[in-house]
């Protein structure tokens, strides 16, 4: 494709820009006897015992927490916190410098330095789907990105690198260290209030698309921080709930995108999560931060809590939590860790292994010798990351029905009836950001509307149509408008939010702006009901939802296409996929259900939980209300998303991996070959053919599933591998991949609990390779893979080292086909 080749120039240019600013001996005339842990000559780790060695424990206990302060002009530090002023205005504690334009912001989201060390102000920024939030008001100009299941939907390794040096190259442009991102829990049932920023149901499909978005991040001199480890399936009272997750269940989807991005990418930092982990809050838990994050995957950076997410100084200590984040700390206090201290339950041993590792990755990323201490806005080509953003839409779109070749629209039709409220149809449609539920996003240098997008294409095609826009707040004159016009478009969608679950799976209703008041927001589901009435039969529906929604009137219209939330670049995107410029390729990333209530969500109990006496606080807010902690129970164990529906044999209105294109497609000739190691099999080439079998271009992601020997207990596919395809009409390419035992996802392998009954201890237990009967299935979604084939391997050692490929590709594939 065209613009991939444009990335990779992108690339190259950012790299280069990036060297000029390098430093390759900075500090180096400060060097010799006064601070030797700044010679660069040195390894991180030796720097960083120097440095170690030279500070007081009160400093030490500092540099654990986000401090609330402003960098002034003057260099001053100005501390603000409920308290007041403190000692450390003094400036004894003073950042390395100043950023001159950055604005206050009182977010918590920076570690002051310590200007006598040498040991600079790490900023953080919020991740997501595009620079905002970060220890500067004033945020800057950054691009729009699709929300992150529309970039999970493009099933393209390519382009989710691509949203990563997107995203790393904003981050330093705006002198900010770190990325707080990309967020990995796994979309276990459509009601998550941060879905949008989640990408998928299945581990494997998010382990190797945010190795790609880390690896992007960090090619750019920018810590990622993956997040939220784990369990944050649920945002219903987060602070204060639990979950309860089976062993084999934590380990085999809920910690595997984790694992398979430590091993692959190498991610600087980690966020551990809110909630009550098996018996354990997450921040305070050493099962978590250190028997598998540590221990067992080598993960060798640094873990900074959620906000409010410690619950005990010594247990988070002893865990492993290195960095206190809220918006002044709360456990990590110099008080708490002095009487910590004094009764011997920590030691400065204790400390000293909270810093090290997040000192060890400054030094590496260049961060403890190269000031940030200026914007860098020329490093960034906005309009080229525009044209990523319009691909990243375009690419992530998933078409769900097309009957008749309704869609592509051509010049016949004369009159266009554009429907919806005003955060759909009326503008971009953007990703939420922090608390919010409205469509606040970040600072673009543009936007493109639906409508804005729809006159492009038309007069780029040169047609005769007319684009007539209706809000929806008036059910009647949208039905009036739709009954008059030869082709609608309904654009609807979702409301979620950070803090708050959705309530339905309907569509809700949407505010007229961010500030209007409840009676004023529009209903969304009269104005389907009317338009529907209208003109049904005429009427292509958009959806920029953050996942499955119920559509009891699909059967009704010809055409239904998942936007997602599109991003900046939403009109052209959605346009040029409507009229054909662009062929949809997209697949679902979740499972489109046909109830309220079903698979992984269809109890209570399941989501969002039934109250336990756990004698632990419960209740919404960050310390709960008095009430019985809200536990959730994941009865469903491994049967989460696809898995649910094959093994309960239910069919659901769209299944895992789906998505339909102007073109068609046709698999054959699927061959398996084992791949010899040391005296025995170490994995397979899977190798089939992919066919256009229409009359236009199209690309298809061909996916590989495996089902496991009779032996592992799991009647259910898993996904093991994809690769997108792009053909001319009449066009074949054979793909292979190549699957192997050691890949960071445990492709033939499944996890023996050591203790089955045993929550507290759910990490202990080991990765078992069964000998057997392996089936290979390949195919166009989780319910349709026409190719299937049954091999006999014998591994001879049957178990896992677990110790994953780190094979730098993330995806164990040799012979990719792009």
């Amino acid at each position: 494709m065209k613009m991939k080749k444009q990335i990779s120039s992108i690339f190259l240019t950012a790299t280069i820009s990036m060297s000029s600013f390098m430093p390759v001996n900075a500090m180096s005339d400060v060097t010799e006897g006064t601070r030797p842990w700044m010679n660069t000559q040195l390894s991180a780790e030796e720097r960083t015992e120097l440095l170690l060695d030279e500070m007081k424990m009160e400093q030490k206990i500092q540099q654990i927490a986000i401090s609330r302060f402003n960098e002034n002009d003057t260099g001053e530090t100005v501390v603000k916190n409920k308290k007041g002023t403190d000692k450390y205005q003094s400036g004894e504690f003073a950042p390395q410098g100043t950023l001159p334009g950055c604005e206050f912001q009182d977010t918590g989201r920076q570690i002051r330095g310590i200007k006598e060390l040498g040991i600079p102000t790490i900023r953080m920024t919020n991740g997501g789907t595009g620079v905002k939030g970060g220890s500067c008001g004033n945020d800057p100009e950054a691009t729009g990105l699709p929300s992150t299941n529309a970039l999970a939907a493009t099933f393209d390794r390519e382009l989710n690198y691509e949203a990563g040096r997107i995203l790393g190259e904003e981050t330093r442009a705006f002198a900010h260290h770190v990325l707080l991102g990309p967020g990995m829990n796994l979309l276990r049932h459509p009601y998550g209030g941060r879905n949008y920023e989640y990408f998928s149901e299945d581990p494997y499909l998010t382990g190797t698309l945010a190795t790609e978005q880390v690896k992007g991040i960090q090619d750019q001199g920018v810590q990622a921080q993956i997040k939220h480890l784990a369990g944050n399936e649920q945002e219903t009272e987060r602070w204060t709930m639990g979950v309860q997750v089976p062993s084999q269940a934590m380990n085999e989807l809920y910690m595997l995108p984790f694992e398979m991005t430590v091993r692959d990418a190498d991610p600087a930092s980690a966020m551990c999560s809110f909630p009550d982990v098996n018996g354990t809050f997450a921040c305070d838990s050493s099962e978590l931060l250190q028997d598998a994050l540590r221990d067992k995957w080598g993960f060798d950076g640094y873990v900074m809590s959620d906000r409010r997410a410690i619950h005990n100084t010594v247990s988070a200590i002893k865990a492993g939590t290195n960095v206190e984040l809220d918006w002044a700390p709360q456990y990590y206090t110099q008080e708490k860790i002095q009487d910590a201290l004094d009764s011997g339950q920590v030691t400065e041993d204790d400390i000293d292994n909270l810093l090290r590792p997040r000192y060890i990755k400054m030094i590496e990323f260049g961060q403890m010798d190269e000031p940030y201490d200026k914007f860098l806005p020329e490093i960034v080509d906005p309009m080229a990351n525009g044209a990523s953003a319009r691909e990243m839409a375009e690419e992530g779109a998933v078409l769900l029905k097309n009957d008749n070749g309704f869609l592509p629209l051509d010049g016949k039709p004369k009159s266009i009836a554009l429907i919806g409220v005003e955060w759909f149809a009326g503008e971009a449609k953007m990703s939420p950001r922090s608390i919010r539920v409205n469509n606040e996003n970040v600072v673009t240098p543009y936007t493109v509307t639906p409508q804005q997008g729809l006159e492009n294409i038309i007069k780029e095609l040169g047609y005769d149509t007319k684009v007539t826009y209706n809000d929806g707040r008036d059910p009647e004159a949208a039905a009036k408008l739709a009954a008059e016009s030869d082709v609608v478009l309904l654009m609807v969608g979702d409301a979620p939010g950070e803090t708050i679950d959705r309530e339905t799976l309907g569509f809700p209703a949407i505010p007229l702006d961010k500030n209007a008041d409840k009676e004023d927001w529009v209903e969304q589901e009269p104005m389907i009901d009317a338009v529907m009435k209208a003109n049904a039969e005429n009427t292509a529906v958009i959806l920029k939802t953050s996942g499955s929604v119920l559509m009891p009137w699909l059967d009704k219209v010809p055409a239904v296409l998942e936007a997602w939330y599109a991003g900046m670049e939403d009109g052209n995107a959605v346009a040029n996929l409507l009229y054909g410029k662009v062929n949809p390729s997209g697949k679902l990333p979740m499972t489109f259900g046909e109830t309220e209530r079903e698979a992984a969500f269809a109890t209570e109990a399941q989501f969002p939980g039934t109250r336990q006496d756990t004698g632990k606080p419960g209740g919404p807010g960050a310390y709960g209300d008095g009430s019985d902690q809200l536990i959730t129970q994941y009865t469903e164990g491994l049967e989460m998303g696809y898995r649910w529906y094959e093994a309960n044999d239910v069919k659901p209105v769209f299944p895992f991996g789906y998505g339909l294109s102007y073109t068609t497609f046709e698999y054959d000739d699927l061959k398996v070959k084992k791949v010899q190691g040391k005296g025995s099999v170490s994995g397979i080439d899977v190798s089939f053919t992919v066919k256009n079998t229409g009359d236009v271009a199209g690309a298809e992601a061909a996916q590989v599933y495996f089902t496991l020997p009779d032996e592992a207990g799991e009647p259910f596919k898993r996904l093991v591998n994809f690769e997108k395809v792009d053909l001319e009409p009449g066009e074949s390419k054979q793909v292979t991949v190549r699957i192997n035992q050691a890949d960071s996802n445990h492709p033939f392998s499944y996890f023996i609990p050591e203790e089955p009954d045993n929550l507290a201890n759910w990490a202990d237990g080991e990765w078992a390779t069964a000998d057997g009967k392996y089936r290979v299935h390949v195919g166009g979604s989780s319910a349709d893979t026409p190719l299937e084939k049954d091999v006999p391997l014998n591994f001879k050692l049957s178990k896992d080292n677990g110790k994953g490929n780190n094979n730098g590709n993330g995806n164990g594939n040799g012979n990719s086909q792009r």
